[in-house]
């Protein structure tokens, strides 16, 4: 009878893994329930009760996955910038760290600072300046695929970086920013509009050349902004 509870136990770890791996392959976002960390232990526990009856270490093993998965999880937030949702600059400095000893990705950057940001501050007032990058950062989440990052840096200034086969993939992910923010201004019942100057880089290895490439587009961007107006 044990030997039958054993195998549905195991049987339940075994479809919790299959089920967030078949979520993440569905850009379901649930990196930030580290269910290995959990899993894991738990099996441990339940092998070493069931090889030696009499031992009871299930319980010891599910609290320290627990305390695991609490550290994890708390790791995880301080990744998550407080207003936006999306990544923030300590995340974005762990990427470029684990980017520099990856070099066989064709990785792209689009470096985007919104228009007249300071005008919405101005006019609308703060709280709106709030929700101008609460729906930013809402409108590059709906523009990226499983292999793309969003990241706020600070302020009104954002990155994506893309695992893109070329230039033409670059290209295709700007024009889908571009008609989000047509569609979030067409739709949206917010008194200001949304705008943004972008600046598109190719990491070559080096990722000062790298972010230095990103930010002499973008500003590029957005003195033609300026001399449009």
């Amino acid at each position: 009878m044990n030997f039958i509870l054993y195998i549905f136990v195991f049987v339940y770890y075994i479809e919790s893994i299959y089920t967030v791996q078949k979520a993440k392959n569905d850009s379901i976002l649930v990196e930030f329930f580290p269910i290995y960390f959990f899993i894991i232990p738990c099996m441990i526990g339940t092998m070493i009760q069931g090889f030696f009856f009499g031992i009871s270490t299930i319980w010891l093993c599910v609290a320290i996955a627990f305390i695991i998965v609490y550290i994890e999880i708390q790791i995880s937030i301080s990744f998550i910038d407080d207003l936006s949702g999306l990544y923030n600059r300590k995340y974005m400095n762990h990427y470029l760290n684990k980017l520099q000893n990856d070099k066989t990705k064709h990785v792209y950057g689009f470096l985007m600072d919104i228009n007249d940001f300071k005008a919405i501050n101005d006019i609308y007032g703060h709280l709106k300046g709030d929700q101008a990058i609460i729906q930013f950062g809402k409108i590059l989440q709906n523009s990226i695929d499983k292999d793309s990052v969003a990241i706020r840096m600070g302020g009104d200034e954002f990155v994506i970086f893309a695992i893109l086969k070329s230039n033409e993939e670059g290209l295709a992910l700007k024009k889908r920013i571009e008609q989000n923010v047509r569609q979030f201004n067409t739709n949206s019942t917010e008194p200001f509009h949304l705008s943004f100057s972008i600046g598109i880089a190719k990491y070559s290895g080096n990722i000062e050349t790298f972010l230095s490439s990103m930010d002499d587009s973008m500003y590029e961007a957005k003195n033609m902004h300026r001399l449009m107006q």
